[in-house]
């Protein structure tokens, strides 16, 4: 049987066995950092960065995106905010229908992702890294030693390992050193040549993806791709960490800046002085000693020269590096989680009420991330472990991210039983997979009514 992928790419089963995208001693997909492009970074060199990303190659872009995190503690905290707010939230998988085949179905996705091993908050930890840097590919390593296809790990891999296509800038592709030789002749095949490490081999290529040296495509049903986009256009334009970029390198300059102010104007003036037929020994001696008071506190010099401490005359203030700082984090935590109330408090103060309504709009981002995750694991996830155990099916279960309110379960169960004592027919398995509820399997002890047996079974 044939199967196809959601982008009408036929799966070949035999690479799903083997690990695509992983890392190597030596090649393209080493796991060192030896760029390191926010060193010295610049307007010009930043501009250059994102370009080069744009023109197809965003391995630099992404390095200095994984910098920012590590050297920006406010970029890290917003950015790990927002991760964080999506991963923790329960999944729930519901059937496509009450048939037989579509309970069959999201009871096996449910046994696997939800119920299985996989530590599913993790994952999608790293799945939401895709909010900084654009995109982002976790791989999926099948088990098949039974008699199912199942996903015994989802590993994250380091985005400076893949690229997009030359022509249309949306199909990912892993970085690779080998090529794979398709019939001469073909519409879809192009040529690597010499000085780009071809090995006289084709690589493949559909109609309209235009294919990068030492690059491949992703072999369908082996990765979770998710785009998470800040904006219309190339998945590699989209990413939270260009638009921060720009804050990270003025905050760079500012700080570099507030750092030489609090040095000079943290200690006083030291002026030595020297009489009329001091040598040019003793003056180096005697600055040699004003040197020191600066950095040890300590010092010697001959009894014949003196050193005044004048108080230093402030041509500034520190408050401005301040401002201008906290002006940047602003705007990082407004472009991030659409707001600033819940990560700092205005010097003005600021109310109980604005900082509620401000939490709301966090909930609108968070919901449109739960969708477009959810969305995301139902195409590169749950299609593949259902077509891969049971083939290919008119409808697939649903993947859902939901915010664990009490007060909501609470109004949907008295709902329920009002309208089940007015006489409406409710299916069963409705209200366990709104509640997220697994059906109880057979034998399996379950609860009833106290008024039926005096207790709780």
């Amino acid at each position: 049987m044939t199967l196809y992928d959601a982008y009408g790419r036929e799966v070949d089963t035999g690479m799903l066995r083997e690990e695509q995208a992983a890392p190597t001693m030596a090649g393209v997909r080493n796991i060192y950092s030896v760029m390191h492009p926010s060193i010295g970074l610049t307007p010009d060199r930043l501009v250059g960065i994102m370009q080069q990303a744009e023109f197809g190659d965003p391995f630099l872009y992404l390095e200095l995106a994984e910098e920012m995190e590590e050297k920006d503690l406010h970029y890290l905290a917003v950015l790990g905010t927002r991760k964080n707010a999506v991963a923790q939230l329960d999944l729930v998988v519901r059937a496509a229908s009450s048939g037989s085949d579509d309970q069959r179905a999201a009871a096996m996705v449910r046994e696997m992702i939800a119920d299985g091993p996989i530590q599913l908050d993790s994952v999608l930890f790293d799945v939401l890294d895709a909010l900084g840097k654009g995109f982002s590919a976790t791989e999926i390593i099948w088990d098949t030693s039974g008699r199912e296809w199942f996903p015994a790990q989802l590993k994250w891999r380091d985005p400076r390992w893949f690229a997009f296509d030359w022509i249309s800038g949306e199909e990912m592709l892993v970085r690779t050193l080998k090529s794979q030789e398709i019939p001469a002749g073909s519409e879809a095949q192009t040529r690597l040549p010499a000085h780009f490490g071809g090995d006289g081999l084709y690589a493949p290529m559909r109609p309209g993806i235009g294919i990068q040296p030492m690059t491949a495509p992703l072999a369908p049903y082996k990765f979770v791709t998710h785009f998470a986009k800040a904006k219309a256009g190339l998945p590699i334009r989209g990413g939270l960490a260009r638009a921060a970029g720009w804050a990270y390198l003025f905050k760079n300059y500012v700080l570099k800046d507030w750092v030489t102010f609090t040095e000079i104007f943290g200690q006083p003036l030291r002026v030595g002085k020297y009489h009329s037929g001091a040598s040019e020994q003793d003056k180096q001696a005697l600055l040699q000693a004003v040197s020191r008071i600066g950095t040890d506190a300590a010092a010697i010099m001959p009894e014949s020269m003196v050193i005044e401490f004048t108080e230093a005359h402030q041509n500034g203030s520190a408050e401005l590096y301040q401002r201008f700082c906290e002006y940047l984090d602003a705007q990082v935590s407004k472009a991030i989680l659409g707001q600033t109330l819940t990560t700092e408090m205005p010097a003005s103060g600021g109310s109980r009420a604005a900082a509620e309504v401000h939490e709301g709009v966090r909930r609108d981002i968070l919901n449109a991330d739960a969708r477009r995750l959810a969305a995301t694991l139902a195409r590169d996830l749950v299609r593949p472990i259902v077509e891969l155990n049971m083939g290919p099916q008119a409808r697939y279960p649903k993947i859902e991210l939901v915010l664990p309110d009490d007060s909501d379960v609470k109004v949907f169960a008295e709902i329920v039983a009002m309208l089940a004592d007015r006489g409406l027919r409710i299916g069963q398995k409705t209200i366990l997979d709104k509640l997220g509820i697994a059906e109880p399997s057979e034998g399996e002890p379950v609860l009833r009514a106290i008024k039926e047996t005096g207790r709780l079974n």
